[in-house]
């Protein structure tokens, strides 16, 4: 079973860095629309936007990006979503079309635009990693049913988010995006088969040392890494997996070991 991540110790955490944000969309987010992206223009945008509709907690992470098409270059707006329920939210695209206004509502109240100006784009992404497949709607207008008459069509919602569902990859498509989201999606993907996880935290340690920002790279990734077992705490035997943490000191590894018996 999924759980929700505490924030800034999980998927949230890695995505604050643009390094990761530029591993998703260039890995996982459609080519045609990565590869028009500049990605030393990102610029984080994450707070708190959303008015109190739904009840649940939930992540968010949101940055800007200049794109360049056909000659002219804007600003577009990532407004990622973290659902790492056990279950599909079959209400998603209201959710969406809810945050996604609110945060259009955000950015005329700072006045980072002007209704003359107008609304600059938005990708809506959804990261899920629970364990069934994903199913909900991914058009708030699929939801309108039965489908209104031809006269009725153009005055119905529509917002559609991309989905990335870590789950559907296997591991021989992970193994095909060399980076370290990719590792960690595969290190999420094996938490229940303790063989899985040895060989997935294997793979992401050699991301690492192939990496040109190892250190840099590596200090993140430790972070999450030991957060992450702790928290599958007695579903495996780590401490092999713990000694696997790249140049990790041995009073942190006596430490991570206690807190995972606790």
């Amino acid at each position: 079973m999924s759980e929700v991540i505490p924030p800034g110790t999980g998927m949230h955490g890695l995505l604050s860095y643009p390094e990761f944000v530029q591993q998703l969309m260039e890995g996982f987010a459609p080519p045609e629309i990565a590869q028009l992206m500049n990605f030393s223009t990102l610029k984080n945008h994450s707070g708190n936007y959303i008015t109190p509709l739904f009840e649940e907690k939930f992540e968010d992470v949101v940055w800007s990006v200049e794109i360049t098409w056909e000659g002219l270059t804007q600003e577009i707006y990532l407004y990622i979503l973290l659902e790492f329920q056990s279950t599909v939210d079959r209400t998603m695209p209201i959710r969406l079309m809810h945050y996604v206004a609110c945060f259009y509502d955000h950015l005329l109240k700072n006045g980072t635009t002007t209704p003359s100006k107008g609304l600059p784009p938005i990708l809506p992404i959804v990261l899920y990693n629970g364990s069934e497949r994903w199913t909900a709607r991914q058009d708030i207008y699929d939801m309108v049913y039965p489908e209104p008459p031809a006269f009725l069509q153009v005055y119905q919602p529509h917002l559609r988010y991309y989905l990335v569902d870590e789950g559907r990859y296997t591991d021989e498509e992970l193994g095909l995006r060399p980076t370290p989201l990719s590792g960690v999606f595969s290190i999420e993907k094996a938490s229940a088969d303790r063989k899985g996880l040895q060989q997935a935290v294997d793979r992401i340690v050699a991301i690492i040392q192939a990496s040109p920002d190892k250190e840099r790279i590596d200090n993140i990734i430790t972070r999450w890494l030991k957060r992450y077992l702790q928290r599958l705490g007695a579903k495996a035997n780590l401490d092999q997996l713990i000694a696997d943490i790249e140049e990790l000191p041995v009073e942190e590894i006596e430490k991570l070991r206690a807190d995972i018996k606790h």
